[in-house]
């Protein structure tokens, strides 16, 4: 059993034993997670199914070729780049990652691909931060991360070619 799946269990366990000693909310708690999962799963099934459609409109050998190992820096400056212009929340974007990973993208393109959705996620920026926190704050944001992608991207490069790493973490 890996330490990851130990914890959960811990977790788990306590999570429990915190249930049994108040159990209005446990009840609480249980219609809550059902709300979500009733909330999550349609979504996650559209996101998988979407996911499976782009695999078959985006050929493998343009995600091979732009993405790919050979690709280098070129692979991670295109990652940047269409992380920056995905404008969808995890499910959908994590799906799409598995795609590129399925068409052998390479691993910094991939790290490049999602840091920078992660930071310059484009519908958050103009619902939330733009008319929230005002253009000058956006500005400095965007200007004090803006090279974290390529960064992230290029670490990943040079480790990868050190150390051999698949994105399923298996050799």
């Amino acid at each position: 059993m890996s330490f990851g799946v130990f914890v959960l269990w811990a977790l788990l366990a306590v999570l429990l034993v915190m249930a049994v000693q108040d159990a209005d909310t446990l009840d609480r708690a249980l219609e809550r997670a059902l709300k979500q999962f009733a909330l999550l799963v349609p979504r996650m099934v559209c996101a998988i199914v979407a996911s499976g459609f782009l695999a078959h409109l985006i050929p493998a050998e343009a995600i091979s070729t732009f993405l790919g190992p050979e690709s280098g820096i070129v692979g991670v400056f295109v990652g940047t780049l269409t992380g920056l212009i995905v404008p969808a929340g995890p499910v959908i974007v994590f799906s799409i990652a598995a795609v590129f990973a399925q068409a052998d993208a390479s691993v910094a393109a991939l790290i490049a691909f999602l840091t920078s959705w992660s930071l310059f996620t484009v519908h958050r920026v103009f619902m939330y931060e733009l008319p929230l926190l005002g253009p000058s704050f956006l500005r400095l944001r965007i200007v004090s991360v803006a090279a974290m992608p390529l960064i992230a991207g290029l670490i990943a490069l040079i480790i990868g070619s050190i150390v051999e790493i698949t994105p399923t973490g298996r050799p």
